[in-house]
């Protein structure tokens, strides 16, 4: 016969749950915020990025990326709607324009934004993120790709599935690139 389990146990275990709900609900809460502030087409950049120094673990709707200088920097300015566009073309490579690509992992997507000029990729930002984990885990993978010319990135420990999505959506976008150089190449 199974024995009763004592009172305080039963007491404590119940606290314990109710307090790990509770910080739950706060820090769900506090995201939501954030969420609703980037999406205020009235807040500026300065207000998401002092949102999001206040609370870095929540989901940032800011966009995050690298650009092709004589010093790649990241930059972080307000989301917004990416299209892709095609200006001109270049002899090699990619065909001038932005691209986007959007991919999927295990625990939730990844939209980034690929500028390319000159047939090189010149520009890289994270446009969306909604992935269980903080956008901040994958923000030094737009300046590798830049860096090294092509979707090839590392993956970050403790964010794979994250780095892996980034890395697809990526290849899509550099993809709609080349597509573009051919299309126009034949025409």
């Amino acid at each position: 016969m199974p024995k009763k389990l004592p009172r305080r146990l039963v007491a404590l275990s119940a606290s314990a749950v109710a307090t790990i709900y509770a910080v739950g609900v706060l820090s769900t809460h506090t995201a939501a915020e954030n969420l609703a502030l980037a999406a205020d087409t009235s807040a500026t950049p300065d207000d998401a990025l002092t949102t999001l120094a206040a609370n870095p673990t929540s989901t940032p709707g800011v966009v995050v990326g690298a650009s092709a200088t004589s010093t790649s920097t990241a930059s972080v300015s307000s989301a917004s709607t990416s299209t892709s566009t095609s200006t001109s073309t270049s002899m090699a490579g990619y065909a001038d324009g932005t691209y986007s690509g959007t991919a999927t992992s295990r625990f939730g997507s990844v939209t980034v934004a690929v500028t390319t000029a000159g047939g090189a990729i010149t520009n890289v930002q994270i446009t969306k993120v909604s992935t269980t984990f903080p956008v901040s885990q994958i923000a030094s993978l737009p300046a590798q790709v830049v860096q090294n010319q092509s979707a090839s990135v590392n993956a970050v420990t403790g964010a794979t599935y994250s780095s892996q999505a980034f890395k697809q959506a990526v290849q899509q976008a550099l993809a709609q690139a080349l597509a573009a150089t051919t299309a126009t190449a034949t025409a």
